[in-house]
């Protein structure tokens, strides 16, 4: 109801002055793709955009929550978003506050809940406690600090911290990343690099994959569990979590220990030392991946992964990397550093792209095979390409 919405929300009446002029210090961060009702969200300082997921593949502004703010007043600009209760709810996380979440209804644009999580134990991540929950009405979710995983249920008065499925390790690992299958099994990384992989919560892990190198930022699993992966600053990797000898042949590393002799070896997925050296060439920065993402839908199977490093965006083909192919990847350049991507829900076919200030749907044929032409361009030009996607009059100056 129009009549009831938060203030928050900016109406049709204000869409000029949301849309025009507004080129404020700040710049997309963040992006969460929605399951249920074809929407993406995009998370710019202490304001959120909403753009449509149209039936032709393209993006269109939708509406613009303009000031997050604590139930208290408190303006923050979210440090981690999730949605969740069939995309009608999004849970925020404010980085100046560990302790706490906070949860958006997404009718109104409005932070009405403060979850205090547990006086001792700050929330380093969040995922949801099956992959395609957030599809479903259920509340309770997955919490992690850098030593421990968790529930947290909403529904519990006081602190949302559920004591019986808490699993605290006393060592500081440094959890930094997790990601869920869709029975519910968990995995999580740590900056220090190792995996570990959870039937469920308060346990010890089935499986502990040491460290390759580099500290991991990102985590994502096949909805069935067989495909583990992680995103470092400099490469991905790819880990099959099933079992192919010994008395647990064909279980996952979730439901049984793999034998200390067979751990899976993971794939590492870099570039090609040549289009390393002439994307920094080009760009003049380090490679600093987003982390990557398998494409996924209810009854779908994962083909693809994307990844961006500064302006380009990489998508990779499952099957060719598993055949072993040197280069299985094809890349697309912008003008700008892609901030974050994700592929549409149910789709491996069109990734969605927040730039700086820019918001766009691209389909993955128009991404090309990385050769010394498509690495130095032509650009994508940013403001044309946006504004085909979102409209002219939508994308001039926005900021989004």
């Amino acid at each position: 109801d129009e009549g009831q919405r938060s203030e928050h929300y900016d109406t049709d009446e204000e869409e000029d002055d949301v849309l025009t002029g507004l080129r404020d210090e700040n710049v997309n961060s963040q992006l969460a793709v929605g399951y249920k009702h074809d929407r993406s969200f995009v998370v710019r300082g202490s304001k959120i955009g909403v753009f449509k997921h149209t039936p032709n593949n393209n993006l269109e502004f939708s509406t613009n929550i303009s000031k997050v703010e604590t139930p208290g007043g408190k303006l923050f600009s979210p440090k981690k978003v999730m949605l969740h209760a069939e995309d009608s709810n999004m849970i925020l996380q404010d980085g100046t506050n560990p302790n706490a979440l906070y949860r958006m209804d997404l009718e109104y644009g409005k932070v009405v809940d403060e979850w205090k999580v547990h006086d001792d134990i700050g929330v380093t991540t969040f995922a949801p406690e099956q992959k395609f929950s957030q599809m479903t009405g259920a509340q309770p979710f997955l919490g992690v600090s850098n030593n421990a995983l968790f529930r947290i249920d909403p529904r519990q008065s006081g602190n949302k911290l559920v004591d019986a499925n808490l699993k605290q390790y006393a060592s500081k690992n440094d959890f930094s990343a997790a990601a869920t299958t869709e029975k519910g099994y968990i995995a999580v990384a740590s900056n220090k690099g190792d995996v570990r992989l959870f039937d469920r919560l308060g346990i010890n892990a089935k499986t502990h994959i040491p460290a390759l190198g580099e500290p991991i930022i990102g985590l994502d699993v096949s909805a069935d569990g067989r495909w583990v992966l992680a995103t470092c600053r400099t490469y991905l990797l790819l880990i099959d979590a099933m079992q192919k000898d010994g008395k647990n042949e064909g279980k996952l590393g979730f439901e049984k220990s793999f034998a200390k002799d067979s751990k899976p070896q993971p794939r590492r997925l870099g570039l090609q030392p040549a289009h390393v050296a002439q994307f920094q060439h080009e760009t003049k920065q380090p490679l600093a991946f987003t982390p990557a993402r398998f494409n996924t839908g209810v009854d779908s199977e994962e083909t693809s992964i994307i990844t961006a490093t500064g302006p380009f965006i990489i998508t990779r083909n499952l099957k060719q990397v598993l055949a072993g192919r040197k280069d299985p990847y094809t890349i697309k350049r912008y003008g700008e550093n892609v901030m974050a991507d994700n592929f549409r829900f149910g789709s491996d076919k069109n990734v969605i792209v927040a730039l700086p200030n820019e918001v766009n749907m691209v389909q993955k044929k128009s991404f090309k095979k990385p050769t010394r032409e498509s690495i130095a361009g032509p650009m994508t030009p940013v403001r044309r390409s946006a504004a085909h996607r979102l409209g002219r009059n939508d994308i001039v100056n926005s900021p989004y």
